[in-house]
């Protein structure tokens, strides 16, 4: 895992703000729904063995309050190239705001910051058993991974061998 100092505090889109977690522990009422609800029928995903791992953490923000929150990791890819890829950990929308859009309209700032902190590739690995997840992943324009060339100290904790991975290149945008 590459810890990158150069990621943005904040960014903002149309729909919705994601703002980096700080030094504080992280607590909301509805984490440990969402924890079940990303994991399927796999032990729940719990945010603080995320944080614990390593992951930088965002809150969603939109209609002026946290709707959800995210997490993710710079990693080198184990393909022989320079490749930097944002590997997405953990997506979660508070039930009370789920199909307002915030999950979708949070993936391309993310992508965004992990961009500017020099990543190329976006990867996101799904329980096998999740096809809410696959659908949401299709959507936003990700196709799944025959291999994926993630080396084992990268590999995030918890995550089954059997996950499928999902991929999108990040548009590299010209300043």
């Amino acid at each position: 895992m590459i810890f990158a100092a150069n990621w943005p505090q904040t960014v903002r889109g149309a729909r919705a703000t994601i703002h980096r977690f700080g030094a504080e522990r992280v607590h909301a009422e509805w984490l440990a729904e969402a924890a079940q609800a990303i994991a399927g029928r796999a032990e729940p995903c719990l945010i603080d063995h995320r944080l614990d791992d390593g992951d930088q953490g965002w809150w969603i923000h939109g209609d002026d309050q946290i709707v959800g929150a995210l997490c993710g990791r710079l990693i080198k890819l184990a393909d022989g190239t320079d490749t930097l890829a944002l590997v997405w950990t953990w997506l979660a929308i508070d039930a009370r705001w789920r199909a307002y859009g915030y999950g979708g309209a949070s993936v391309p700032l993310l992508e965004q910051a992990a961009e500017l902190a020099g990543a190329q590739i976006a990867l996101s690995p799904l329980p096998p058993d999740n096809g809410v997840a696959l659908y949401f992943w299709l959507r936003l324009g990700y196709t799944p991974l025959r291999d994926v060339a993630v080396r084992p100290e990268d590999w995030p904790t918890g995550l089954p061998s059997d996950a499928l991975w999902m991929q999108r290149r990040i548009a590299q945008r010209t300043t």
